[in-house]
């Protein structure tokens, strides 16, 4: 195979080789953000990732004559195995050189694994759960990813498919200007919704509320989205993580919670577009990229409205709908631009149907691929 070998990740020497590899796959890609690698050290590493908790995971690199031209992951989640009994194993962290071998030998070798593993099918990139960064990119590659979602090269749709692999589901991001204008009729929506007897939205406070809040989060998220396709629920350990992640990204004019007679039935959470300060610091906090990453995280005039969530009892009352029009309404405000709400899967009829009456458009679409092995 021309000097094409699999190395497995083993060391922190390879976890270290393997998050780097990407680095010149897209050094001539003026849309491409690095990820923080002091993160991806610790998210990768066996004995402090939170996925290990409850998962089992391989990491590999491809060489050509020793220089590392592609890399992937095969890995196996317990938690939805308890849920779904379905045999699906999941690949990620993908990427690869164009070249059709070297992601073919990937491919190869992580669903062997997989199949050692009792695995019927594989599906992906996941990397590594359903509420981690997900999904290839099949349209959409002429702009910047915002915080969490990914960017690849349009080639590696062709390298995944010529693979054997087919498409499961689809998810989309919507973006949209901060100053075009609502539909009247959702504002007036928005005020017949806060007559609901002992309806408040509220904003959220993660400086002073912050334990409070989360927990209300967490609650809700578990179970407003237990019917969503594929999903897990987060551990405490995954959530605790995130909610850490998040916490220095929170808007907190664009994030609420809505409470009937003071109980929560309801969140919206709107987080900065970190990434165009991710993208200063070339993945590297350290020895100054930190102050760089702090100094400009709150710069930016991007947002990204990443979560929503309302009980199943108190759905199709127009809260949703509340918490657009409220975020629309502050956003221009506050000297935001533009919005990406993100991401949908495409059979979320109900979410995909609002969103068609808010000026928004799906302006990048993220694939996971399947194949039985």
């Amino acid at each position: 195979m021309h000097g094409l070998e699999i190395k497995k990740v083993e060391t922190k020497k390879d976890r270290l080789q393997f998050i780097k590899m990407p680095w010149p796959i897209y050094k001539d890609d003026p849309h491409w953000v690095p990820p923080i690698i002091a993160d991806q050290k610790e998210f990768l590493d066996p004995k402090r990732g939170v996925f290990f908790e409850h998962g089992e995971a391989e990491l590999y690199l491809a060489l050509r004559e020793g220089k590392p031209v592609g890399r992937i992951s095969a890995h196996i989640n317990h938690l939805h195995e308890e849920i779904y009994h379905d045999g699906k194993g999941f690949f990620g962290f993908f990427e690869c050189e164009n070249n059709q071998e070297t992601a073919n030998l990937l491919f190869e070798t992580a669903e062997k694994y997989l199949k050692s593993k009792g695995k019927t099918h594989v599906e992906g990139p996941m990397s590594f759960g359903i509420y981690d960064e997900i999904g290839l990119l099949v349209d959409g590659f002429d702009t910047d990813p915002y915080v969490l979602n990914t960017h690849n090269p349009p080639y590696y749709q062709n390298l995944v498919e010529n693979a054997g692999y087919t498409k499961s589901i689809d998810w989309y991001a919507y973006r949209g200007a901060t100053n075009q204008k609502v539909d009247e009729r959702l504002y007036r929506l928005r005020d017949r919704v806060m007559q609901l007897p002992g309806l408040t939205i509220r904003k959220i406070d993660p400086k002073k509320s912050y334990e409070r809040d989360v927990n209300i989060v967490k609650h809700i998220f578990r179970t407003a989205w237990n019917k969503n396709w594929g999903h897990v629920p987060l551990t405490d350990s995954e959530f605790n993580r995130i909610a850490k992640e998040l916490t220095h990204l929170v808007v907190p004019d664009l994030s609420f919670i809505a409470e009937i007679n003071g109980n929560p039935i309801g969140f919206a959470l709107s987080i900065y577009d970190a990434n165009v300060a991710v993208k200063k610091i070339n993945g590297r906090l350290f020895p100054f990229g930190f102050i760089k990453l702090l100094m400009n995280i709150k710069k930016t005039d991007r947002f990204r409205h990443i979560l929503m969530g309302v009980l199943e009892e108190y759905r199709l009352r127009g809260i949703e709908i509340a918490f657009y029009v409220n975020i629309a309404e502050q956003a221009y405000k506050l000297g935001f631009k533009e919005v990406e709400m993100s991401l949908i899967v495409e059979n979320n009829e109900a979410m995909n149907k609002s969103l068609s009456h808010l000026p928004v458009e799906i302006y990048k679409t993220y694939r996971i691929y399947r194949k039985d092995i």
